[in-house]
C-alpha cells in the first residue's frame, strides 16, 4: 500500500488524474494533470507506475503522487484523489466444443462462447445471437463477439472446424515416410486427427500381421515371405464421438524390396571385355517402369564413384560414362529405381576390364598368343602357408612379372622371374585377407583371385 503525503497548504498545488471516468475503453490512457508544482517532475501511480500517463487494461482506483524539486508555498509532494474506473473490456472470443470435433451422422455438438462479460453481444455465422449454438453440419463456425458499451466498439472473431461425416467417409491414411522401403524396413502412417480411436490393421500375406493402437504407426516388413518385394495393405478405423460410431479408410498398400546384387557368375571375373555386359540377379517386373541403377568404384581410386541407370537388369559397359578401363579392377553394386527414388544397395563385388587383343573378347588360361600356349595356375588355394605358381608357356626366354594387390588396388608385392622357370612360390608373409594375383607374360595378363588364411 503506498503511502501519499500532503501538506496544509496542499490547495497552492494539485493534480488530477484525465479523463475523470468513471467508465473507460480497455487500452485508455491516464494522464497526470498538475498545477503549482516545478519541475523535474517525478510520478509514482497506485499501480507502482512512475511515468506522467499510463494504459488501463482492467477496472480499478487509480491515484498519483507528483514531486517536484522546489517548494511551492511550502509545497513540494501532491496527490490526486482515489477515482474508480470501470473499463469496458475488447473481446477475446474462445469457443468451447462440448464434446468432440469429429461428429457421427445426423448428431450435433454445442459450441459455447468462453470470456463472457454482460454487455458483450454475439452473432454466429449460422444466424444464433446467443452465447452458445449447436452444429449440426459440417463446415468452419465463426463467432463474432463485440459492444459498443461506454462508447467502446470493440469487436473480435473466433472460429472453429466442425465434421459431420456421413456413412461412406474414410478417414484419410498420410505417409509419413516413404511407401517403399528396403527391408527389413518400417512404413511411418498418420492417421486423420482428432478422433477419439485409432485401430491400424494390415496383412502381408503372412500369419504375421496385426495392429496398432495410436493415430500414428510403424508397421515392420521384416521380409518374411521370401521374396524380392513384400507387400502389405493397411487399413485404420477410427471412432467418432466417444465411439458412438467408427469408420474405415481404404487400403493403403506398402511395400519392401529386397537388396539387389549382380549374379553370382559375374562377381570376382577379372577378364571382362570392355563390350562385355553384368547383370543384377533380382528382376522385378511387376514394378510400375522399375529401372537398376549400377555405381561403380575404381580400386584404385576409392571413395570417387558413379552410376549408370539401365531401363532392364543389364549392364553394358560400352554404356557406362566415364567409360571402364583396361587392366583396372572396379567394385560394382545395383540397386532399384522405382518412381524416380532409389534403393536398397546391394553387397558390392569386385570384377575386371582384361588386356585386350584385335579377335579376342576374353583372355582365358589356355589362350594361344602367336600360337604359343600359356596357362597359370595357383594352389593351394585357399593357402595357410604359401602358394605354388605354376607357369606353363612356350615363351620359355621372355619374363614374366606377377604383381599382388589388395581389393582396394593397393600393390602389397611385385617379382618377377624367367619363363623357363615354370613353378615358384610366394605368399609366405601375406596375412589374412583376398588378394589379386597379377601374372603378365607378353601380351598376355592373367588375374586369380586368392585367398591367405593362418
Amino acid at each position: 500500500m503506498l503511502l501519499f503525503v500532503t501538506t496544509a497548504n496542499a490547495q497552492n498545488a494539485s493534480v488530477s488524474i484525465s479523463p475523470a471516468g468513471p467508465t473507460v475503453c480497455e487500452g485508455t490512457v491516464l494522464t497526470a494533470n498538475t498545477s503549482g508544482l516545478t519541475g523535474p517532475l517525478t510520478y509514482l501511480w497506485s499501480d507502482g507506475s512512475t511515468t506522467p500517463s499510463i494504459i488501463v487494461y482492467q477496472s480499478g482506483s487509480y491515484r498519483v503522487r507528483v514531486t517536484g524539486t522546489t517548494l511551492y508555498n511550502g509545497v513540494r509532494t501532491v496527490s490526486s484523489s482515489l477515482v474508480p474506473y470501470t473499463v469496458i473490456v475488447s473481446p477475446n472470443p474462445l469457443i468451447s466444443v462440448a464434446g468432440s470435433t469429429n461428429l457421427c451422422p445426423n448428431d450435433s455438438v454445442k459450441l459455447v462462447a468462453k470470456g463472457r462479460r454482460p454487455y458483450y453481444s454475439y452473432s454466429w455465422s449460422n444466424g444464433s445471437t446467443l452465447p452458445y449454438t449447436y452444429a449440426n453440419q459440417s463446415g468452419t463456425y465463426v463467432l463474432t463477439t463485440s459492444t459498443n458499451a461506454g462508447g467502446c466498439n470493440f469487436s473480435a472473431s473466433a472460429t472453429v472446424d466442425i465434421n459431420v461425416f456421413d456413412n461412406g467417409y474414410q478417414p484419410a491414411v498420410n505417409a509419413i515416410s516413404s511407401l517403399t522401403v528396403c527391408k527389413p524396413g518400417y512404413v511411418d502412417l498418420s492417421g486423420d486427427p482428432g478422433f477419439s480411436s485409432y485401430v491400424w490393421n494390415w496383412f502381408d500375406g503372412t500369419p504375421t500381421g496385426g495392429s496398432s493402437v495410436g493415430q500414428n504407426a510403424s508397421i515392420l516388413l521384416d521380409g518374411s515371405s521370401g521374396y524380392a518385394l513384400d507387400t502389405a495393405t493397411v487399413y485404420l478405423t477410427v471412432q467418432a464421438n466417444n465411439g458412438a460410431c467408427s469408420f474405415t479408410s481404404a487400403g493403403t498398400v506398402i511395400r519392401s524390396i529386397r537388396q539387389i546384387e549382380l549374379r553370382t557368375q559375374d562377381c570376382g571375373v577379372f577378364n571382362f571385355n570392355s563390350t562385355d555386359s553384368i547383370k543384377c540377379g533380382v528382376v522385378l517386373p511387376y514394378l510400375s517402369a522399375p529401372q537398376y541403377e549400377f555405381e561403380f568404384e575404381e580400386t584404385g581410386n576409392p571413395g570417387t564413384t558413379w552410376t549408370y541407370i539401365s531401363n532392364d537388369q543389364w549392364c553394358r559397359f560400352t554404356d557406362v560414362t566415364p567409360a571402364l578401363q583396361v587392366s583396372k579392377f572396379y567394385n560394382v553394386r545395383v540397386r532399384p529405381v522405382i518412381d524416380g527414388v532409389g534403393y536398397c544397395y546391394g553387397i558390392p563385388c569386385q570384377i575386371g576390364i582384361a588386356t585386350l587383343r584385335p579377335n579376342h573378347s576374353t583372355l582365358s588360361y589356355g589362350e594361344r598368343v602367336d600360337g604359343k600356349v600359356i596357362d597359370a595356375q595357383i594352389f593351394p588355394n585357399p593357402s595357410s602357408d604359401e602358394f605354388n605358381l605354376v607357369l606353363n608357356s612356350d615363351l620359355e626366354y621372355t619374363q614374366a612379372i606377377v604383381t599382388i594387390t589388395d581389393f582396394s588396388g593397393r600393390m602389397i608385392d611385385t617379382f618377377s622371374f624367367d619363363g623357363s622357370q615354370k613353378t615358384v612360390q610366394f605368399g609366405k608373409n601375406l596375412t589374412n585377407g583376398i588378394y589379386l594375383v597379377t601374372v603378365q607374360q607378353g601380351d598376355f595378363k592373367n588375374v586369380t583371385r586368392i585367398l591367405k588364411t593362418n
